[in-house]
This record gives structure tokens, sequence and C-alpha cells, in this order.
């Protein structure tokens, strides 16, 4: 099974892409919890990044995972579109709230955000209104 080892090796990965402008990921239904999930946004945080395509849904990651990524997307001032697909997973407020805020990017033109199944509540919602 993928799991930690896969999103590590991801995340160290993709700090070498320094040109890297779109990213499709698709790690759905794996063993993947908050240690992968936190080293592959770790490789997120590209520059010159801007879509990304990110299918972690079904995963074991949890909050710290949803930190992680929103500070990665602080660091992608290019970032104009955005599709993740994070349902199935742990993620609770904490970790929503980090991705609305990380995602007021001001090139932003598109947002495809699938948060069903978990325990986000209306906190996030309110941050993503942000």
């Amino acid at each position: 099974f993928l799991g930690d080892p896969t999103g590590v090796a991801l995340g160290t990965a993709l700090k070498e892409c320094g040109k890297l402008k779109k990213a499709k990921i698709s790690l759905h239904k794996t063993q993947l919890t908050d240690v992968g999930g936190q080293a592959l946004a770790a490789g997120l945080d590209r520059p010159l990044l801007q879509d990304l395509d990110l299918r972690l849904r079904g995963t074991k990651m949890a909050d710290a995972t949803g930190i992680a990524l929103g500070q990665a997307f602080r660091k992608c001032p290019n970032l104009t579109n955005i599709w993740m697909a994070l349902y199935g997973t742990k993620l609770t407020d904490q970790g929503g709230q980090a991705i609305a805020a990380g995602m007021n990017r001001p090139k932003l033109q598109h947002m495809d955000l699938w948060l069903n199944d978990t325990d986000v509540a209306d906190d996030t919602g309110a941050a993503l209104g942000n």
C-alpha cells in the first residue's frame, strides 16, 4: 500500500522542481497520514506553481497536513487554479481554516475544494468567504 514513504519521496522530489508550474497528484485511498502529507505539502511550496490538482481523499491525513498545505500555498504567489479533493479525511476546522488562509492568493481565479465527509464546519466556510 502507498503511504507516508510515498508522500515523503514525492515531497523531496518536488523540492527539486524549481520551475514547476503545474502539478497533478493523486494519492486517494492510500495509507497517507500527516507524516507523508506534511512532507508532500512542503514540496508544493514552488514559487512558479500556477495549477494544482491534489487528490488526497480517503486518506488518514488530518489537520497537520492542512496546516502544511496552507503554509505551502502562501509561498505560491502565482497560484491561479486549485482543485483539491480532501473528502473522507480526518480534517477539521483547524486544518480547513489554514488551507483557506493559504488559498487567499491574489492571482487565484478558480478553486474546487471538496471537503465533504470531514469534520470541517462553519469556521472553515467563513474563512473561505474572507
